[in-house]
């Protein structure tokens, strides 16, 4: 209930920012720009399947950390990161403030092979049924990669690489390309932290806004 009541304070929190913004902006290119923040962008991340209520001890723990809330607010270029870095230091979130690397868009590949093997891997994928695939040189030869596809968000590659380890492909790994952005995560930060970051949003109409069950890797993030 904690994490859906904080996806509707988003989505109310985006409309009404939406609304006070677009009132201040006028002509063509002002209205496209406020297109982004509209709220169908604050969209679940990853949902987990509830725990039994009779559950003590360690599976406690676990329901307690599954039931937190996330946000992931990006992507920021070099210019913008310090700016957003400054005004989410005024809502003093300590080690539950995050940051990672995001890109225009992700790869999916399987790294760092030798020429022959590397041919011998996409060999074994093409009988798998993957033939949406290139041996490339990698920027530290000679090392090869198998390439597997670019895809435009995280969150696309994330998905085909569980279809690849549903074939029994389990090498395979994803890294952004393109120019370089950073993504703040903000673990379990509160009703009131979460609406204000919406409400800060407004200043950033280029970047998404997304709220999800925490992962497990947000779960333990320290700041950096």
């Amino acid at each position: 209930m904690r994490l859906l009541f904080l996806i509707l304070l988003l989505a109310n929190v985006a409309v009404f920012s939406y609304i006070r913004y677009a009132e201040s902006r006028t002509g063509a290119d002002a209205q496209n720009s406020l297109l982004q923040i509209s709220p169908d962008k604050v969209k679940l991340l990853k949902t987990t399947a509830p725990l039994p209520a009779a559950r003590s001890g360690k599976d406690a723990a676990t329901q307690s950390q599954s039931s937190l809330a996330c946000l992931e607010w990006g992507g920021f270029s070099a210019q913008d990161v310090v700016r957003a870095a400054t005004a989410l230091a005024k809502f003093e979130l300590g080690d539950k403030l995050s940051q990672r690397e995001g890109g225009e868009s992700y790869q999916v590949y399987i790294p760092s092979l030798k020429k022959a093997e590397a041919d011998k891997k996409a060999a074994e994928l093409k009988s798998l049924g993957t033939s949406d695939l290139a041996v490339v040189q990698d920027d530290e030869p000679p090392q090869f990669t198998v390439s597997l596809g670019i895809f435009k968000t995280e969150e696309a590659a994330a998905n085909y690489l569980a279809q690849l380890a549903q074939k029994g492909v389990r090498s395979a790994v994803s890294r952004p390309r393109g120019a370089k952005t950073t993504i703040f995560v903000i673990r379990d930060p509160g009703d009131a932290i979460a609406a204000k970051i919406a409400g800060l949003k407004t200043e950033f109409p280029a970047t998404t806004l997304k709220a999800g069950a925490c992962t497990d890797a947000q779960q333990s993030a320290k700041s950096q």
